[in-house]
């Protein structure tokens, strides 16, 4: 029987990923021990969404049915007990992967893919590179099935690389295996989770002719803000070149945007790419300032060479633009070359560095405010009152990402944390005015606070409110000596080196 044949026999049976994509991995598996030590290890592996951890599937895709161990491999303890999870995979699978890879490299694949960050062919080329055996790498066709059957299980996704290789440098410590599943074995490896992340992010790539016809197929390459950059080759045109022979794409911040490349006949006056002119003119396509916020050549990150490829300068002709409303203008890059591109430029009331939230933070309502459904707001899209009330009873909110409203405000995007409300967990838009939300901690040290919380307050040994040493009863005035920052939030310090909560909520600030 050829391997190809029981490849689509081992699929037909719900094995994704595994003789193709992860060379013979399936969980749970099974590790003996030499002779040395006659422990059996049992292990699994999953992904887990970081938006919801209770969204886990294991990594044969299969929501279900009992598991088949593969064949025992022998292990040492010391390949077990104390190596990190990527050094424990990396020997597990030593026969099917070159060194430098590993079995989240290939899901990473599958993921860029689906997400129009590669196309199949060089998917398919980076897989083969990744096994010892090219015959063990995916064909086209068992790549699609891999794609169709397993890829969209999460849809709109990716593999967040950075948080997986963090998780894949942890400790193993098994634990005793006592759940009944797991009879005929000593101990458990802790799970193993490969994270995904939500795209939030979206970059459309136009291709167009001097025409203004379409010289090929828009890409729309898709991700989520923080991965790291990549480049996309534009596509060949039959008589025709680019001006930009790859667009990078920065995954900066969420959003949608919309980038375009222009092809032109090569040594033409608007070209950009034979031998004998590289005057070029490129520039992103939008860009977002303040209202009374200068323009440049920089707004738009534009840059311009002559036609021996040096450097020169482009200027901004925002005449049709009023810098003082807020809106969306068309404005036209010139460079010295003679090259133009029409751009387009958003002004807004409030820009990114008026935001006194960073995302994952705690803010409060100070006056009375309303959870809105859109950031442009209206009375039919209120989804909550919060009326205006004491201190200790204001509605808490963490900022999960920002936006504006059609007239070009700031809103916060939130998530309802009042924990004993009905509306928690609710999500939408509130106003960022200054005035109607705060923080709900304490950014600045102070020298004396007192404990405004009925229930009293409780003194730490650590940053993260852990090891609690004593509780504090309403009323009572603690000396403080300084404020640390943990994550998005902040503790207040005693001279004695413990800590406390620096929620307003709970504490004031007196002198």
């Amino acid at each position: 029987m050829t391997r190809k044949v029981i490849k689509k026999i081992l699929f037909s049976v719900g094995l994704l990923l595994v003789v193709c994509s992860f060379g013979f991995f399936k969980g749970p598996g099974t590790v003996v021990a030499q002779a040395d030590s006659n422990s059996r290890y049992i292990y699994d592996m999953y992904f887990e969404s970081e938006n919801d951890s209770t969204n886990r599937v294991w990594v044969d895709g299969r929501s279900g049915g009992d598991s088949t161990n593969i064949n025992p491999e022998s292990f040492q303890d010391s390949d077990v007990n104390g190596v990190t999870y990527n050094d424990f995979y990396k020997k597990l699978f030593s026969e099917q992967f070159n060194s430098s890879y590993t079995m989240y490299d290939i899901v990473n694949t599958y993921f860029d893919y689906s997400n129009n960050v590669i196309n199949q062919d060089t998917a398919l080329s980076k897989l083969s590179k990744m096994f010892k055996d090219p015959d063990m790498a995916p064909d086209a066709d068992t790549f699609q099935f891999n794609v169709e059957q397993y890829i969209s299980m999460f849809p709109k996704a990716s593999v967040d690389m950075e948080k997986t290789r963090e998780e894949a440098a942890k400790p193993i410590v098994p634990e005793p295996a006592a759940d009944p599943s797991t009879a005929g074995y000593d101990y458990r490896i802790p799970d193993f989770n490969i994270y995904i992340v939500n795209n939030d992010y979206q970059m459309t790539i136009k291709y167009v002719l001097p025409d203004g016809t379409a010289a090929h197929a828009d890409d729309v390459v898709t991700g989520y803000a923080g991965k790291t950059p990549i480049m996309i080759t534009s596509p060949s045109v039959d008589e025709y070149v680019p001006d930009q022979k790859e667009v990078k794409i920065n995954f900066a911040k969420e959003g949608k945007y919309v980038t375009t490349v222009h092809y032109v006949k090569p040594g033409s006056q608007t070209g950009t790419t034979n031998a004998s002119d590289q005057s070029s003119l490129i520039a992103n396509d939008t860009a977002t300032v303040k209202v009374g916020q200068s323009v440049d050549a920089a707004t738009f990150d534009a840059k311009a060479t002559d036609s021996s490829g040096n450097s020169i300068p482009v200027t901004v002709d925002t005449s049709t633009a009023n810098l003082q409303k807020p809106g969306t203008y068309s404005v036209v890059l010139k460079a010295a070359n003679g090259k133009t591109k029409t751009v387009s430029l958003i002004v807004t009331a409030g820009a990114m560095s008026d935001i006194d939230a960073p995302k994952q933070s705690v803010i409060y309502g100070l006056k009375t405010l309303y959870l809105y459904q859109t950031p442009t707001f209206n009375k039919s899209q209120r989804l909550v009152k919060y009326s205006k009330t004491t201190r200790t009873n204001r509605p808490m909110f963490v900022v999960t990402g920002y936006d504006y409203s059609k007239s070009g405000l700031l809103r916060y995007k939130v998530k309802d944390v009042n924990h004993t409300s009905k509306t928690a967990g609710m999500t939408g838009y509130v106003t960022a005015r200054k005035g109607f939300v705060g923080s709900a901690y304490y950014q600045k040290s102070v020298k004396q606070i007192k404990v405004l919380s009925k229930k009293g307050v409780n003194l730490y040994q650590n940053v993260n409110l852990t090891k609690r040493t004593k509780h504090v009863k309403q009323g009572k005035v603690l000396n403080i000596v300084g404020l640390k920052q943990h994550n998005l939030t902040t503790r207040f310090v005693l001279s004695n080196g413990q800590y406390l909560t620096a929620n307003k909520k709970s504490v004031i600030a007196i002198k």
